[in-house]
Protein backbone atom coordinates (compact mmCIF):
# COMPACT_ATOMS: atom_id res chain seq x y z
CA UNK A 1 0.00 0.00 0.00
CA UNK A 2 1.20 3.29 -0.99
CA UNK A 3 1.17 6.29 1.68
CA UNK A 4 0.57 9.57 0.25
CA UNK A 5 1.90 12.32 1.65
CA UNK A 6 -0.44 15.41 1.80
CA UNK A 7 0.94 18.99 1.03
CA UNK A 8 -0.69 20.19 4.47
CA UNK A 9 2.06 18.08 6.54
CA UNK A 10 5.09 18.86 4.45
CA UNK A 11 4.13 22.45 5.24
CA UNK A 12 3.70 21.80 8.81
CA UNK A 13 7.21 19.95 8.92
CA UNK A 14 9.07 22.72 7.13
CA UNK A 15 7.44 25.39 8.84
CA UNK A 16 8.85 23.23 12.63
CA UNK A 17 11.87 22.63 11.56
CA UNK A 18 11.86 26.47 10.40
CA UNK A 19 11.27 27.88 13.96
CA UNK A 20 13.78 25.12 15.34
CA UNK A 21 16.52 27.26 13.14
CA UNK A 22 15.09 30.23 13.83
CA UNK A 23 15.08 29.72 17.55
CA UNK A 24 19.02 28.15 17.36
CA UNK A 25 19.94 31.29 15.65
CA UNK A 26 18.14 33.73 18.47
CA UNK A 27 19.62 31.41 21.07
CA UNK A 28 23.15 31.59 19.99
CA UNK A 29 22.89 35.41 19.43
CA UNK A 30 21.83 36.05 22.89
CA UNK A 31 24.60 34.21 24.28
CA UNK A 32 26.51 36.07 22.37
CA UNK A 33 24.73 39.44 23.94
CA UNK A 34 25.60 37.92 27.30
CA UNK A 35 28.64 36.18 26.96
CA UNK A 36 26.70 33.14 29.04
CA UNK A 37 26.30 29.73 27.82
CA UNK A 38 24.28 28.77 30.34
CA UNK A 39 20.74 30.94 30.83
CA UNK A 40 18.80 28.12 32.37
CA UNK A 41 18.86 24.53 34.07
CA UNK A 42 17.92 22.78 31.11
CA UNK A 43 20.77 23.93 28.83
CA UNK A 44 23.17 21.97 30.94
CA UNK A 45 21.83 20.48 34.05
CA UNK A 46 25.16 19.44 35.88
CA UNK A 47 26.68 22.32 34.92
CA UNK A 48 23.89 24.61 36.51
CA UNK A 49 24.07 22.61 39.43
CA UNK A 50 27.68 23.34 40.17
CA UNK A 51 27.15 26.79 39.33
CA UNK A 52 24.34 27.31 41.67
CA UNK A 53 26.63 25.78 44.43
CA UNK A 54 29.65 28.18 43.13
CA UNK A 55 27.29 31.18 43.42
CA UNK A 56 26.39 30.54 46.91
CA UNK A 57 29.71 30.53 48.04
CA UNK A 58 30.84 33.86 46.65
CA UNK A 59 27.47 35.05 48.25
CA UNK A 60 28.94 33.78 51.84
CA UNK A 61 32.22 34.84 51.02
CA UNK A 62 30.76 38.53 49.76
CA UNK A 63 29.33 38.41 53.75
CA UNK A 64 32.52 37.35 55.22
CA UNK A 65 34.29 40.37 53.42
CA UNK A 66 31.86 42.64 54.54
CA UNK A 67 32.25 40.93 57.99
CA UNK A 68 35.85 42.02 57.95
CA UNK A 69 35.10 45.21 56.94
CA UNK A 70 33.31 46.14 59.92
CA UNK A 71 35.93 44.32 62.11
CA UNK A 72 38.46 46.07 60.58
CA UNK A 73 36.61 49.65 61.27
CA UNK A 74 35.73 48.63 64.85
CA UNK A 75 39.32 47.37 65.73
CA UNK A 76 40.47 50.67 64.35
CA UNK A 77 38.60 52.63 66.59
CA UNK A 78 39.25 50.71 69.41
CA UNK A 79 43.43 50.49 68.47
CA UNK A 80 43.39 54.51 68.38
CA UNK A 81 41.83 54.70 71.88
CA UNK A 82 43.92 52.21 73.39
CA UNK A 83 47.05 53.95 72.07
CA UNK A 84 45.41 57.24 73.39
CA UNK A 85 44.80 55.56 76.78
CA UNK A 86 48.34 54.76 76.33
CA UNK A 87 49.44 58.27 76.08
CA UNK A 88 47.33 59.58 78.98
CA UNK A 89 49.31 57.02 81.26
CA UNK A 90 52.79 58.06 80.53
CA UNK A 91 52.44 61.40 80.58
CA UNK A 92 50.70 61.19 84.13
CA UNK A 93 53.43 58.94 85.11
CA UNK A 94 55.87 61.51 84.19
CA UNK A 95 53.89 64.29 86.12
CA UNK A 96 54.24 61.88 89.55
CA UNK A 97 57.75 61.09 89.28
CA UNK A 98 57.96 65.14 88.92
CA UNK A 99 55.78 65.58 91.85
CA UNK A 100 57.88 63.34 93.71
CA UNK A 101 60.97 65.90 93.93
CA UNK A 102 61.34 67.93 97.45
CA UNK A 103 62.65 70.44 95.58
CA UNK A 104 59.58 71.80 93.78
CA UNK A 105 57.73 74.73 94.82
CA UNK A 106 53.76 74.61 95.62
CA UNK A 107 53.26 76.24 92.10
CA UNK A 108 54.62 73.58 90.39
CA UNK A 109 52.81 70.97 92.35
CA UNK A 110 49.37 73.07 91.81
CA UNK A 111 50.22 73.32 88.42
CA UNK A 112 50.97 69.41 87.95
CA UNK A 113 47.89 68.61 90.09
CA UNK A 114 45.60 70.49 87.62
CA UNK A 115 47.33 68.55 84.42
CA UNK A 116 46.60 65.34 86.41
CA UNK A 117 43.07 66.17 86.62
CA UNK A 118 43.10 66.53 82.96
CA UNK A 119 44.53 63.58 82.60
CA UNK A 120 41.87 62.25 84.69
CA UNK A 121 38.94 63.66 82.74
CA UNK A 122 40.77 62.39 79.05
CA UNK A 123 40.90 59.26 80.27
CA UNK A 124 37.25 58.88 81.57
CA UNK A 125 36.51 60.57 78.10
CA UNK A 126 38.31 57.34 76.31
CA UNK A 127 37.20 54.66 78.40
CA UNK A 128 33.60 56.39 77.42
CA UNK A 129 34.42 56.61 73.58
CA UNK A 130 31.74 55.99 71.16
CA UNK A 131 32.27 54.64 67.61
CA UNK A 132 30.47 55.78 64.73
CA UNK A 133 27.42 53.90 65.32
CA UNK A 134 27.14 55.45 68.52
CA UNK A 135 28.04 52.28 70.46
CA UNK A 136 30.16 52.45 73.86
CA UNK A 137 33.17 50.82 72.63
CA UNK A 138 34.47 50.03 75.95
CA UNK A 139 31.20 48.41 77.31
CA UNK A 140 31.23 44.85 76.20
CA UNK A 141 28.21 43.75 75.18
CA UNK A 142 26.04 46.87 76.81
CA UNK A 143 27.14 49.38 73.84
CA UNK A 144 24.51 51.29 74.20
CA UNK A 145 25.13 52.01 78.32
CA UNK A 146 27.45 54.49 79.13
CA UNK A 147 30.57 51.98 80.68
CA UNK A 148 32.16 54.61 83.30
CA UNK A 149 30.08 56.86 85.76
CA UNK A 150 30.85 58.46 88.46
CA UNK A 151 29.04 57.57 91.91
CA UNK A 152 28.27 59.95 94.84
CA UNK A 153 31.35 59.56 96.16
CA UNK A 154 33.07 60.16 93.54
CA UNK A 155 34.50 56.45 93.03
CA UNK A 156 34.38 55.09 89.49
CA UNK A 157 31.66 52.76 88.28
CA UNK A 158 31.58 50.05 85.61
CA UNK A 159 27.96 49.36 84.33
CA UNK A 160 29.53 47.58 81.18
CA UNK A 161 29.64 43.78 81.07
CA UNK A 162 32.75 41.81 80.72
CA UNK A 163 31.51 40.41 77.10
CA UNK A 164 33.43 40.81 73.78
CA UNK A 165 31.66 41.59 70.88
CA UNK A 166 32.67 39.42 68.09
CA UNK A 167 32.67 38.89 64.32
CA UNK A 168 32.36 35.89 62.16
CA UNK A 169 34.75 36.63 59.54
CA UNK A 170 34.72 33.06 58.14
CA UNK A 171 32.67 29.97 58.78
CA UNK A 172 34.37 28.64 61.99
CA UNK A 173 36.41 31.22 62.53
CA UNK A 174 35.81 34.65 64.47
CA UNK A 175 37.55 37.86 65.97
CA UNK A 176 37.01 40.10 69.19
CA UNK A 177 35.87 43.26 67.73
CA UNK A 178 36.25 45.03 71.44
CA UNK A 179 37.25 44.52 74.83
CA UNK A 180 35.57 44.86 78.04
CA UNK A 181 36.22 48.43 80.13
CA UNK A 182 36.80 45.93 83.24
CA UNK A 183 39.46 44.34 81.67
CA UNK A 184 41.17 47.47 80.01
CA UNK A 185 40.81 49.91 83.22
CA UNK A 186 40.23 47.94 86.49
CA UNK A 187 41.77 44.30 85.36
CA UNK A 188 45.61 45.73 85.64
CA UNK A 189 47.74 43.36 87.31
CA UNK A 190 48.66 43.91 90.33
CA UNK A 191 52.27 45.20 90.24
CA UNK A 192 52.77 44.49 94.09
CA UNK A 193 51.50 40.91 93.62
CA UNK A 194 48.38 40.03 95.42
CA UNK A 195 47.57 42.68 97.95
CA UNK A 196 47.92 47.09 97.53
CA UNK A 197 49.51 48.74 100.33
CA UNK A 198 48.23 51.60 101.77
CA UNK A 199 50.90 53.67 103.54
CA UNK A 200 48.47 56.14 106.13
CA UNK A 201 50.55 54.43 109.28
CA UNK A 202 53.77 55.37 108.11
CA UNK A 203 55.89 57.49 110.85
CA UNK A 204 57.88 60.83 110.23
CA UNK A 205 61.09 60.19 108.29
CA UNK A 206 59.91 57.06 107.45
CA UNK A 207 61.62 55.50 103.96
CA UNK A 208 59.34 52.40 104.05
CA UNK A 209 57.71 51.41 100.75
CA UNK A 210 56.41 47.60 99.59
CA UNK A 211 58.50 45.35 97.18
CA UNK A 212 55.82 42.38 96.98
CA UNK A 213 52.99 40.70 98.98
CA UNK A 214 52.02 37.67 97.63
CA UNK A 215 49.51 34.86 99.05
CA UNK A 216 49.62 31.29 97.56
CA UNK A 217 46.00 30.75 98.90
CA UNK A 218 43.79 31.80 96.36
CA UNK A 219 40.88 31.71 98.82
CA UNK A 220 42.02 34.17 101.41
CA UNK A 221 40.54 37.20 100.71
CA UNK A 222 41.33 38.29 104.49
CA UNK A 223 43.47 41.91 105.01
CA UNK A 224 46.62 41.97 106.73
CA UNK A 225 48.92 44.88 108.40
CA UNK A 226 52.55 44.66 109.64
CA UNK A 227 53.68 46.92 112.65
CA UNK A 228 57.01 47.59 113.06
CA UNK A 229 58.83 48.53 116.34
CA UNK A 230 62.41 49.13 117.57
CA UNK A 231 63.70 46.44 119.62
CA UNK A 232 65.94 48.88 121.30
CA UNK A 233 68.81 46.43 120.31
CA UNK A 234 69.74 48.68 116.72
CA UNK A 235 66.93 46.50 114.82
CA UNK A 236 63.17 46.05 114.43
CA UNK A 237 60.40 43.56 115.29
CA UNK A 238 57.14 43.30 113.59
CA UNK A 239 53.65 42.40 114.22
CA UNK A 240 51.39 40.76 111.76
CA UNK A 241 47.67 41.46 111.97
CA UNK A 242 44.97 39.82 109.87
CA UNK A 243 41.53 41.76 109.66
CA UNK A 244 42.26 43.26 112.85
CA UNK A 245 43.41 40.53 114.54
CA UNK A 246 47.10 39.59 115.95
CA UNK A 247 48.82 36.82 114.37
CA UNK A 248 50.99 35.97 116.85
CA UNK A 249 54.09 37.66 119.38
CA UNK A 250 56.29 39.87 117.40
CA UNK A 251 58.99 38.66 115.63
CA UNK A 252 62.49 39.69 114.85
CA UNK A 253 62.46 41.48 111.19
CA UNK A 254 65.22 40.73 108.73
CA UNK A 255 64.82 43.08 105.31
CA UNK A 256 67.00 40.56 103.28
CA UNK A 257 64.48 37.73 104.01
CA UNK A 258 61.29 39.89 104.43
CA UNK A 259 58.26 38.46 106.31
CA UNK A 260 56.49 35.03 105.77
CA UNK A 261 53.74 33.15 107.46
CA UNK A 262 51.61 30.33 106.83
CA UNK A 263 48.94 28.68 108.99
CA UNK A 264 46.67 26.46 105.95
CA UNK A 265 44.66 29.62 105.87
CA UNK A 266 47.04 31.34 104.23
CA UNK A 267 51.02 31.66 102.76
CA UNK A 268 52.31 34.93 103.19
CA UNK A 269 55.53 36.58 101.68
CA UNK A 270 56.34 40.17 102.00
CA UNK A 271 59.07 42.02 101.21
CA UNK A 272 59.60 45.82 102.00
CA UNK A 273 62.13 48.39 100.85
CA UNK A 274 63.41 51.42 102.83
CA UNK A 275 64.81 52.99 105.83
CA UNK A 276 62.08 52.03 108.89
CA UNK A 277 60.82 54.00 111.75
CA UNK A 278 59.57 52.96 115.05
CA UNK A 279 56.04 52.17 115.21
CA UNK A 280 55.78 52.16 111.30
CA UNK A 281 52.47 50.21 109.89
CA UNK A 282 51.17 49.12 106.63
CA UNK A 283 48.15 47.61 105.58
CA UNK A 284 47.72 45.32 103.00
CA UNK A 285 44.09 45.16 101.24
CA UNK A 286 43.78 41.95 98.62
CA UNK A 287 43.55 43.33 95.14
CA UNK A 288 45.17 41.05 92.54
CA UNK A 289 44.76 43.56 90.17
CA UNK A 290 44.19 47.82 89.84
CA UNK A 291 41.97 50.12 88.62
CA UNK A 292 43.19 52.98 86.97
CA UNK A 293 41.31 55.39 87.85
CA UNK A 294 41.59 54.83 91.46
CA UNK A 295 45.57 55.12 90.86
CA UNK A 296 44.97 58.42 89.33
CA UNK A 297 42.82 59.29 91.49
CA UNK A 298 44.77 58.59 94.35
CA UNK A 299 48.04 60.76 92.56
CA UNK A 300 45.99 63.83 92.93
CA UNK A 301 44.66 63.31 96.43
CA UNK A 302 48.49 63.19 97.28
CA UNK A 303 49.69 65.85 94.80
CA UNK A 304 48.52 68.54 97.70
CA UNK A 305 50.07 66.58 100.58
CA UNK A 306 53.46 68.01 101.58
CA UNK A 307 56.61 66.91 100.18
CA UNK A 308 57.76 65.97 103.37
CA UNK A 309 55.20 63.49 103.71
CA UNK A 310 55.83 60.16 103.99
CA UNK A 311 52.54 58.62 103.26
CA UNK A 312 52.45 60.97 100.05
CA UNK A 313 55.97 59.96 99.30
CA UNK A 314 55.35 56.13 99.33
CA UNK A 315 51.77 56.36 97.94
CA UNK A 316 53.31 58.34 95.09
CA UNK A 317 55.91 55.92 94.41
CA UNK A 318 52.97 53.60 94.39
CA UNK A 319 51.32 55.09 91.55
CA UNK A 320 54.26 55.29 89.37
CA UNK A 321 54.08 52.01 90.32
CA UNK A 322 50.80 51.12 88.99
CA UNK A 323 51.50 53.57 86.11
CA UNK A 324 54.09 51.78 84.86
CA UNK A 325 52.27 48.22 85.11
CA UNK A 326 49.44 50.03 83.35
CA UNK A 327 50.81 51.31 80.71
CA UNK A 328 52.38 47.58 79.92
CA UNK A 329 48.73 46.73 80.01
CA UNK A 330 47.77 48.79 77.59
CA UNK A 331 50.50 47.67 75.09
CA UNK A 332 49.50 44.12 75.61
CA UNK A 333 45.90 45.56 74.95
CA UNK A 334 46.86 46.95 71.74
CA UNK A 335 49.25 44.11 71.21
CA UNK A 336 45.90 41.91 70.82
CA UNK A 337 44.36 44.28 68.93
CA UNK A 338 46.75 44.31 66.74
CA UNK A 339 46.97 40.38 66.33
CA UNK A 340 43.46 40.45 65.15
CA UNK A 341 43.97 42.89 62.70
CA UNK A 342 46.34 40.54 61.64
CA UNK A 343 43.85 37.79 61.47
CA UNK A 344 41.65 39.75 59.18
CA UNK A 345 44.42 40.50 57.00
CA UNK A 346 44.93 36.62 56.63
CA UNK A 347 41.59 35.86 56.26
CA UNK A 348 40.51 38.67 53.53
CA UNK A 349 43.43 37.55 51.34
CA UNK A 350 42.53 34.11 51.53
CA UNK A 351 38.65 34.97 50.86
CA UNK A 352 39.89 36.92 48.12
CA UNK A 353 41.85 34.63 46.18
CA UNK A 354 38.78 31.83 46.93
CA UNK A 355 36.85 34.21 45.41
CA UNK A 356 38.96 34.42 42.26
CA UNK A 357 39.12 30.58 41.88
CA UNK A 358 35.45 30.32 42.08
CA UNK A 359 34.36 32.58 39.63
CA UNK A 360 36.62 30.88 37.48
CA UNK A 361 35.27 27.61 38.35
CA UNK A 362 31.85 29.08 37.64
CA UNK A 363 33.30 30.64 34.35
CA UNK A 364 34.55 28.10 32.69
CA UNK A 365 30.77 26.29 33.23
CA UNK A 366 28.77 29.05 32.64
CA UNK A 367 30.99 31.64 30.08
CA UNK A 368 30.67 31.55 26.53
CA UNK A 369 33.50 30.44 24.10
CA UNK A 370 33.12 32.42 21.50
CA UNK A 371 34.89 31.46 18.67
CA UNK A 372 32.60 28.05 19.38
CA UNK A 373 29.29 30.06 19.56
CA UNK A 374 30.52 32.03 16.07
CA UNK A 375 30.79 28.75 14.09
CA UNK A 376 27.47 27.75 15.43
CA UNK A 377 25.76 30.85 14.61
CA UNK A 378 27.33 30.58 11.30
CA UNK A 379 26.08 26.86 10.69
CA UNK A 380 22.88 27.88 12.18
CA UNK A 381 22.30 30.87 9.72
CA UNK A 382 23.10 28.08 6.90
CA UNK A 383 20.39 25.47 8.46
CA UNK A 384 18.06 28.52 8.59
CA UNK A 385 18.76 29.77 5.10
CA UNK A 386 18.18 26.20 3.89
CA UNK A 387 15.07 25.69 5.35
CA UNK A 388 14.11 28.73 4.29
CA UNK A 389 14.57 27.88 0.57
CA UNK A 390 12.88 24.90 0.97
CA UNK A 391 10.14 26.64 2.61
CA UNK A 392 9.89 28.70 -0.15
CA UNK A 393 9.02 25.68 -2.61
CA UNK A 394 7.36 24.04 -0.75
CA UNK A 395 4.79 27.20 -0.70
CA UNK A 396 4.61 27.06 -4.66
CA UNK A 397 3.58 23.23 -5.40
CA UNK A 398 0.42 23.12 -6.41
CA UNK A 399 -1.72 21.15 -9.58
CA UNK A 400 -2.16 24.10 -11.08
CA UNK A 401 1.19 24.49 -12.43
CA UNK A 402 0.82 21.56 -13.92
CA UNK A 403 -2.36 21.84 -15.99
Amino acid sequence: MINRVSTFSQYQNLTSNLMRKQGAVNNTNEQLATGKRIKTAGDDPIASVSTQKYKQQLVQIEQFQKSITLANNRLGTLETSLKNVESHVDSAKQKVIGMINGAMAGDDKTAFKNELESLYEGLLNLANTQDEGGNYVFAGHQVRTQPFVADASGQMQYLGDSGHREARIDTSVHVKTSQPGDLVFMGIDNPFGDYRPDYAGLQDGSELSLLSAENSVSTDSSAYRVDFHDNGAGGFDYELFRDGASLGPQQPYDPAAGIAYSDGAADLKIQFNGELKDGDSVSLDPASTIDLFETLGDAIKYSEYPTSSPEARASLQRSIEELNASYVHMNQRRAEVGTEMKTLDTYESQHKDFELSLNKAKGSLEDLDYSKAIIELNEDMLALQASQAAFNQTKQLSLFNYL
